[in-house]
């Protein structure tokens, strides 16, 4: 069963610690090296349900969570549980987001997901500067954060912030628009649900949209290793967001395949 701290504030001495202070208890901690068993999390959450059915939820997926109602606990907290990751919302009271991100950056490099919802666009950007680690959206869908928790984890097989610079937070080509901030697809405007691999091909093929990418290239930049011999794992996740999309590979309106090379994003096509 995971671990639920009760949602109420940790009692302070009088005369409540500075940030400097908070940040030499965050910095004694050493979070070392990741064993075997549950994925340790601490969650920032201020929302007594919401923590409540978070733990409740992610029992089943060998998670072992504490939760924190505020930025302050968690700064506490992170040095003495030593956690694999840390989720927070975009507004965590007592410490604002981006402080809290940085000062945690400064004493571990574990993963910091963000969950954001309508309004936190601007936090959650401030937040990946600061060193965050992803955005997720809030109110949490289980699957999807439990995918990011564990894909997250170092070694994980699983989507990799790209390199070389940071990338824009929306992506539009014509009737398509990408939000990397909520992990969200629009198509005419009406949101569409993907699963994490699909949002990272449509990440790849947006970016790189009227040119033709091969399946290497796919391959590599979303799953981050070769590309088996013989693998029809990409035909597969492209065959389910064209369906997603309303689109056909006979006559699509997105999604083109090149016969023998790849697939091609035309967001101008009739």
């Amino acid at each position: 069963m995971p671990a639920f701290t009760p949602s109420t504030s940790v009692p302070q001495p009088s005369g409540a610690p500075d940030e400097e202070e908070r940040v030499e208890r965050v910095e004694r901690g050493d979070p070392g090296e990741r064993t075997e068993g549950p994925i340790r999390v601490l969650l920032v959450e201020p929302e007594s349900e919401q923590s409540h059915q978070l733990v409740l939820s992610l029992s089943g997926h060998d998670m072992d969570i504490t939760v924190c109602v505020d930025g302050a606990e968690a700064l506490l907290r992170i040095g003495m549980i030593r956690p694999d990751t840390l989720v927070t919302s975009a507004a965590p009271p007592e410490v604002d987001l981006e402080t809290l991100v940085r000062v945690v950056r400064r004493a571990t490099d574990i993963p910091i997901l963000i969950g954001v919802g309508a309004g936190d666009s601007q936090r959650a950007l401030r937040a990946l500067t600061a060193g965050a680690t992803a955005c997720v959206n809030r109110p949490y869908r289980i699957p999807e954060l439990s995918a990011l928790l564990r894909g997250s984890l170092p070694g994980a097989d699983a989507p990799a912030p790209a390199s070389g610079g940071q990338q824009p937070t929306a992506l539009r080509s014509g009737a398509l628009e990408l939000d990397a901030l909520g992990h969200r697809l629009f198509v005419d405007g009406n949101p569409v649900n993907l699963a994490l691999r699909e949002f990272g091909i449509m990440d790849f093929l947006m970016r790189n949209s009227g040119r033709v990418v091969s399946r290497e290239e796919l391959w590599t930049e979303v799953w981050h290793k070769p590309l088996p011999p013989v693998n029809n794992t990409i035909a597969v996740h492209i065959r389910r967001l064209r369906h997603k999309l309303g689109d056909s590979e006979s006559q699509p309106r997105f999604i083109h395949t090149v016969r023998g090379i790849g697939y091609r994003l035309d967001t101008l096509a009739p």
